[in-house]
């Protein structure tokens, strides 16, 4: 029996970014629910809509519930819709991949932090990073890993998007072509459960 295709892995209750589908490495697991919801915000561990409380968010991806919810406001800016929903799709990965991965990937952010390398290549890690203190790095704890997580997310969003450039690419030429050759190396080539 073949496998599905990458868009038949997402029920979409609304307008899909279809263009990003062919761009993505192949794609195994159980069909993910995406639908939109307007004026997002995390509180508390929560996703809300049209709720003060909270900041803005683009998006949240629920693993156990295999659902991703996005920002409705996107669907007026297509790039950016097709990166979030990347990024979204890459936490199903992450949660996944296979642990000499995330190690390797590890390694790479790491040398980038001994040459002192600023930026990111999404707000979502960058707002971790910024945070980030040595004692973070040293004890691997959780706000070390969720920030690997989220600039795992945010590169794969920069290189399977069709953006090639946004205001939230903050991070030097250099390391994006570092984090490219890691992503075309350990990736791109994979199938990749979600």
């Amino acid at each position: 029996m073949p496998l599905p295709s990458n868009r038949e892995l997402f029920r979409f209750r609304g307008v899909a970014p279809e263009s990003v589908f062919q761009r993505l490495p192949e794609l195994t697991g159980e069909q993910i629910l995406v639908s939109y919801r307007p004026m997002l915000t995390a509180w508390k561990g929560e996703l809300l809509s049209r709720s003060h409380k909270g900041d803005a968010v683009y998006a949240g991806s629920f693993l156990r519930k295999r659902r991703i919810v996005l920002e409705e406001q996107m669907l007026k800016t297509p790039r950016v819709l097709e990166r979030i929903f990347v990024h979204e799709v890459f936490h199903f990965v992450w949660s996944r991949l296979a642990k000499r991965l995330r190690d390797s990937y590890e390694r790479l952010v790491l040398a980038e932090f001994r040459r002192g390398v600023g930026g990111e290549l999404g707000w979502s890690a960058e707002s971790i990073k910024l945070k980030l203190t040595l004692a973070d790095r040293r004890a691997r704890n959780r706000r070390w890993k969720d920030y690997l997580c989220e600039s795992f997310c945010d590169t794969a969003g920069w290189l399977f998007g069709t953006a090639s450039r946004y205001s939230e690419m903050t991070l030097d030429r250099e390391s994006r072509d570092e984090r490219r050759r890691w992503m075309r190396e350990h990736i791109e080539t994979r199938r990749l459960s979600i």
